[in-house]
């Protein structure tokens, strides 16, 4: 592969592999070897000498990274995204339910997307929690399973615009008032 087929997602996952071998020695205590490539003279392979430290600096960066996956969410939440949004970017959805709530479902109730799971709407305790970027209000979400935003988000400021604006547009699609 030249150089110029190199994509900016090609690259990043370069540096994150390389990052994992780096944690693998740095923290877990392992060492590298190069390992001559098949068919090759001059070029090598760098191995870990213990694979375990690798899985366990792979198992660290995962765990890291469901973390950002829920910190994000809940920032682009604060920031106005929906859950829709939220779903699309995660590439969702899976089977037939709605990308918002199996985006939810995920990063805050915890149940991975399983397109063979039925009724994954049919016991949620969990909500994420956030601050308005517009009101500042420490807001509870519930997700966006109900029609009203009001029933969604709760604890948004008397004078949130956003708030407010979110039940102007779900009267006018629904033209309910209530």
């Amino acid at each position: 592969m030249s150089t110029s087929d190199m994509t900016p997602t090609r690259a990043a996952s370069g540096r994150i592999r390389e990052l994992v071998r780096r944690i693998a020695v740095d923290v877990f205590g392992t060492s590298e070897t190069d390992v001559p490539i098949p068919g090759f003279t001059i070029f090598t392979d760098r191995r870990l000498d213990d694979p375990l430290a690798g899985l366990r600096a792979a198992l660290l960066m995962r765990l890291v990274a469901e973390a950002q996956l829920y910190d994000y969410a809940r920032t682009a939440r604060a920031a106005g995204r929906s859950w829709d949004q939220i779903g699309t970017v995660l590439g969702l959805p899976i089977g037939d339910a709605p990308v918002g709530e199996v985006a939810f479902d995920w990063l805050v109730c915890g149940r991975a997307p399983d397109p063979d799971r039925e009724g994954m709407r049919s016991f949620r305790t969990s909500s994420a929690y956030w601050r308005c970027s517009t009101c500042g209000a420490q807001v509870t979400d519930d997700g966006p399973f109900e029609s009203h935003p009001g029933d969604n988000e709760t604890s948004h400021t008397d004078i949130c615009t956003r708030h407010w604006a979110e039940v102007a547009a779900w009267a006018q699609r629904t033209g309910r008032t209530d």
